[in-house]
Order: structure tokens, then sequence, then C-alpha cells
């Protein structure tokens, strides 16, 4: 660095020294060579040369504005590259990782796809950029083409116009109250031509300034070329680094993938082994699975064998309920009972589990049946033995009143037998009448009295009376006695009837026990071979999903590892192929490394020519000041030569040409000085070329 600065110094010492114009040897013409249009060459050349000038700046500033734009993109395509290696790296250092974690491999490559593909985007998007940046420089040596011409056309325009760089005839030459005709257009001139003066001058200034500018501007812009190149060169070393680095991680990563082939081979051997296993699995279930098929079957085969028995014995609790019904109608025939219904259990010959629900709903209703049964019948048999009891009462009261009445007809008659036998006989019937109302029979002697009347006729005597009491008396002890006999045999059929009600209960009581044993028998044994059909279903479905189950799990266990080893053989044909592309854009980017440094000298030597263009502008203008300086003096010389003569002179006012230095009216140039003007000229317009 220290180098290149004492270099810039020197340079810098060698413009500024040479900023101190050349003093340059012009023989003062004189007043007869100062002529009109020698003024007017030396304004032309001056219009020329600020038209060279800033045609040479504007250059200059298109150049640098597309140094700038040329150095931005550089600076880009350094980030995007520094960018790249470190995702790069980052990527290789996830690689290392993979190799470490077993376990995490298939996670570790999607992450790696994502940041190839990430890097695959952002070579893309470098690629793009250098392929702007390289239509950008193909753009700038378009614009320098057509400067140049722009720059030759405009040279060749500006040598065949004069009055381009400010419209001076537009208002015509400047005039005064004071003087008229030839001093009044010798003022004009003078005032025009000082008027052109001064705007050179002011031109020339701002030359020398923007010069100046331009000059730091350039040093400056060397010293950052000078960086950038120095950054290049350290960013292609680093680049060949980070090759070498990714051509040792590729090593490592094939070797890693055949690692991995050969965990592979391992893999899909021991899938192999367990696949075997599973196959010896899966034909031991089946063996299960037919043995349980066959219990099934004999299970069903003694279903259907008790199926019949199960119909036999619905009909059976059919019947013996429609029994119990029909015991229930005689014993209760008195009372209709609507809770009652008849037997509804019908025998179904294809749904075994309804028969059962069927059978045993019939159970059910003939235990309601008999207990119904049982408390009608003891209803009964306390009503049977409390009339028994109710006519042995009456007997007894009948026997005790037959005793009170014979009693009482001995000692109604003994009374009746000394007093009136008809008043006595009346109230003895009365009496008697009274006694057997209250003893609960109504008779009536009135008409056993009256049909002994009719038969035998009036009565006659008393012992006729006697006899016919006594043998109505008789004959109701006998329809009394009769009544008793037969109460007696309906209490004793009664009773048997009630004794073989209970025999007949009871009996069916135990039938019906036995019965219901039997069906809990029957519900225990289906509830029994429900629940092993039901657990020999269930182990068949669990050896079913576990059989699918592995060899679901083989299958994935294997396609995982084919899909691994496809993915380890697909990265590691990526890596190559980035390997490849990374070496290319290397390769690439070396050329365009070059290309730009072939454009950044190309630059610095367009810049060296402007420089000397400018040195040269630099030198014409102090020329053309120093010449313009001697036509002021002159001029002013032929105002105060002007003003010391007076206006005594004729010819001079209509012949003033040789006040301007021009010879037109025969006085004679010097053809040396003419010769010197001409080739002086020639070469001031041929330096910018050079």
């Amino acid at each position: 660095m220290s180098a290149d600065e004492d270099a810039a110094d020197a340079v810098l010492s060698d413009v500024e020294e040479e900023d101190d114009p050349i003093p340059i040897a012009i023989p003062s013409p004189s007043q007869e060579d100062v002529s009109v249009e020698r003024f007017r060459e030396l304004a032309g050349e001056l219009e020329r040369e600020r038209a060279l000038r800033q045609a040479a700046e504007d250059s200059k500033s298109e150049l640098q504005d597309k140094f700038l734009r040329l150095k931005s993109l550089a600076h880009e395509a350094i980030k995007k590259r520094d960018e790249c290696a470190k995702q790069r790296d980052q990527a290789a250092k996830e690689k290392e990782e993979a190799l470490e974690a077993k376990g995490k491999i298939a996670e570790e490559l999607n992450q790696t796809k994502k940041l190839q593909d990430d890097v695959m985007k952002q070579r893309d998007e470098f690629a793009r950029q250098l392929d702007e940046a390289v239509k950008a420089r193909d753009g700038f040596q378009s614009e320098m083409e057509n400067s140049r011409h722009m720059l030759v056309s405009g040279i060749e325009k500006i040598s065949g116009k004069v009055s381009s760089f400010k419209n001076f005839a537009a208002a015509g030459l400047p005039r005064s109250q004071k003087y008229s005709g030839f001093p009044a257009v010798a003022y004009g001139v003078i005032k025009r031509t000082n008027e052109i003066v001064e705007e050179l001058v002011r031109q020339i200034d701002a030359t020398t300034k923007s010069r100046n500018e331009a000059r730091e501007q350039m040093e400056q812009r060397n010293y950052e070329i000078a960086i950038e190149v120095s950054q290049l060169e350290a960013t292609i070393g680093r680049l060949r680094e980070e090759l070498e680095k990714k051509s040792s991680s590729v090593e490592s990563l094939e070797k890693s993938v055949a690692d991995n082939h050969e965990k592979l081979l391992e893999v899909e051997r021991q899938l192999s082994e367990k696949t075997q296993m599973e196959e010896k699995e899966a034909a031991e279930t089946r063996l299960l699975v037919s043995e349980y098929d066959e219990k099934l079957r004999k299970l069903e085969t003694e279903m259907e064998s008790l199926r019949p028995l199960l119909v036999d014995q619905l009909n059976l609790v059919g019947q013996i309920h429609d029994q119990l019904y029909d015991v229930i109608k005689i014993v209760n025939s008195n009372q209709s009972d609507s809770d009652i219904s008849e037997s509804l259990f019908l025998p179904q010959q294809t749904d075994m589990g309804e028969n059962i629900r069927a059978s045993v709903a019939g159970m059910e209703s003939i235990h309601e049946l008999t207990r119904i049964v049982l408390e009608k019948a003891k209803d009964s048999t306390a009503e049977k033995i409390h009339e028994v009891k109710k006519l042995n009462e009456t007997i007894d009261q009948l026997n005790k009143e037959k005793e009170q009445i014979s009693s009482l007809l001995r000692s109604a008659l003994s009374k009746r037998m000394a007093s009136d036998p008809a008043s006595r006989t009346n109230e003895l019937f009365q009496a008697a009448e009274n006694g057997l109302r209250d003893s609960g029979i109504d008779f009536k002697f009135n008409k056993v009295l009256v049909a002994s009347q009719d038969n035998n006729g009036p009565p006659n005597t008393e012992e006729d009376e006697i006899y016919t009491l006594a043998g109505a008396l008789e004959n109701i002890v006998k329809a009394s006695q009769l009544e008793i006999i037969e109460l007696q045999h309906s209490v004793e059929e009664l009773r048997a009837e009630s004794s073989l009600l209970k025999e007949h209960i009871e009996g069916q009581a135990k039938e019906l026990a036995y019965r219901l044993q039997r069906i809990e028998e029957l519900e225990e044994k289906e509830r029994v071979a429900n629940e092993s059909v039901e657990g020999l279903m269930l182990d068949i479905a669990a050896a079913e999903e576990e059989i699918t189950r592995w060899k679901v799990a083989a299958e994935e266990e294997a396609a995982a590892g084919k899909t691994v080893e496809q993915e380890v053989m697909a990265q590691l044909s990526v890596l190559k192929q980035e390997l490849e592309e990374a070496r290319q854009s290397m390769s690439e980017s070396e050329q365009k490394l070059k290309s730009k440094e072939e454009t950044v000298a190309a630059a610095m030597a367009a810049r060296e020519a402007a420089e000397k263009s400018l040195r040269l502008a630099d030198t014409r203008a102090s020329r053309l000041r120093d010449r313009v300086e001697e036509l002021s003096r002159l001029l002013e010389e032929f105002e105060t030569r002007e003003d010391s003569r007076g206006r005594n002179q004729s010819r001079y006012v209509c012949w003033p040409w040789q006040w301007l230095g021009l010879d037109f009216v025969g006085t004679t140039t010097r053809p040396e000085m003419q010769q010197q003007q001409q080739t002086s000229n020639e070469m001031e317009l041929s330096e910018p070329f050079l």
C-alpha cells in the first residue's frame, strides 16, 4: 500500500508540476498583422477547444458512472459469493453431523436437501446477476463506441460551425449613440470581442476548476480500484481453498455412502430374517385359527342339537301356562282377572336366542301363575273351612234349638192342655215359628194347619192337633238333617278337591323349579359358549392384526431402507453435480474477474488518455489566454492610437482594415508567420486524438 501511495504522490506531483503553463513565445504582431479574420479564427478555435473540453468532461463523467455501476455489481457478486460459501460451509457441517448421528440421517438429509435447493436458487441468482453484469459491460462497451463516434462526429461538426459556443449574432453587434459609421462598427466589434473574451476567460476558469476536481476524483478512483483488485485476489484465493475443502468433503461423503451401503445390506438381511420369523408365526396363527374354527363348528352342532330340546321345552312351558290359566279360571270363576293373559310363547325354528328368551319369559309367567293359583287355592280353602265351621255351628245351634223347641213344646202342651185348646195351639204354633225364625228357619205352621184341615176336615179333638204339630216338627227336623248331611258331603268334597289342588300345585311347583334350573343351566352353557366364541373371534382378529402389522412393518422397513439408499445415492450424485457446477462457476468467475481486470486496465488507460487530453486542453487554454490577452492589449493600443490621431485621415474611414491587422488594400503579409500559425492550429486540433 505504501508503494502505491508513493507512486500516486509522484503522479500527482508530476501533474501539479505540469499545471504551470509553459511559456509560449508568441511573436507580437504588428498593427498591420492584426485583422478581423484572424480574430475570428482565434474565436472559433476557442469555441472548438471549449466544445472538445466539454465532450471530454462528459465522456469522463459517463466513464465514472459506469465504473461506479461496475463496482456496485462487483460488490453484489462478492456478497452473493460469500453467502454461497457460508451456506456451503453450513451444508458441510450438517453432513458431518449426519455421519456422527445415524438415527437422525433422514432428518439431516432433508435439511441438506433444503440447503441444496437454497444454494441452487442462490447460484441461479448469482448467475443471473453475472449475466446482468455481462450485459452491463456490453452496454458499457457499446456506449464507449457511441461516445467515440459522437466525439468524432462532434469534432467534425464543430470544425464546420463557429457560432455553436454562444449565439452572439442573434442580437447583432452592439451600437453606441456617441459613434456613427465606421467608429460605431469598430465600437461594436470591440464590444463583442470584449464579451467573447470575458466568456472565454470565465469558461477557462470553470474548466480549470473542474479539471482539478476531476483529477482528485480520478486519483480517488484509482485508489479504490487498487483496493478492489486486492480484494478480488483475496476472494479468488478463498474460493480455491473452499474448492479444495469441498473436494475433501465429497471424498468423505463417498466413503460414508459405501458404509451406508454395507449397513443397508445388513438391514436387508435382518429384514429377511424377520420376515421368515413372521411367516412362521403366521403359520402358527393359521393353525390356531383352524383349531378355533373346529371348536366353533362343534359348538354350533351342539347348539343345533339343543335347539329341538329348547323348542320342546318352550312347547311344554306354553302347555303348563295354559293349564295353570285354566286352573285359575276354575278357581276364580266368579271374578275376572284382567292381569292374566293366555300363552303367547310360540317356538321359533330359526333364532335360538329368541327361543331361550321366550322360554325364560314363559317360566316367569308360569311362576307368576303358580303364585296366583296358590293364593287362590289358599283363599278358596279358607273360605270352605270357614263355611264348614259356619255349618257346624248352625248344626249345633239347630240341635240346641231342637232341644229347646222340644222342651218348649212339652211345656206349652202341658200348659195348653189345661186351657183353651184352640188358642193354646195357635199360641204354641206362634212360639214355635218365632223360635224357628230365631234359629234361621222361616216356617209357617198356618200352612200346615190349613193343609191338615183340608185333608182331615176340621179338628175335632186336641189329640189331632198334637199329632199334626209333632209331624210338622218331625218334617222340619228331617229337612234340616238332610241339609246338614248335604253340607257335610260338600265340605268333604271341597276338602278332597283342595288336597288334590295342593298336590297338583306342589307337583307343578317342583316341575317349574326343575324347568327353571334346566333353563338356567342352558343359559349358563349358552353364555359360556358365546364367551368362548367371542374370545376365539377376538384371538383370531388379534392374530390377523398382528400378522398384518408385522407384514406392514417389514414392508415399510424394507421400503425405508431402499428409499434411504436411493436418497443417499441421489444426494451423492447431487453433491458431485454441485461440485462440478462449483468448479464451473469458479472458472467462470475467474474468467469474469480477468475480464473485469481487463476492463479496469482499459478504464485506467482511458483515464490516462483523458488526463493527457485535459493537460493538452490546459496548455491550449493557456495559449489561447495569452493570445486573448495579447489581442486585448493590441485593441487597447489601437484605441489609444485612434484617440491620438484624430479624424484627419479620411481614407481609413472607408478602409479600416489596416487597423484590424488585415491587408486588403495592398499590404503584404509575411508567409512564414501564416505558415507557423496554420501548423500551430493543426497541432492543437490533433492533440486530443493523439
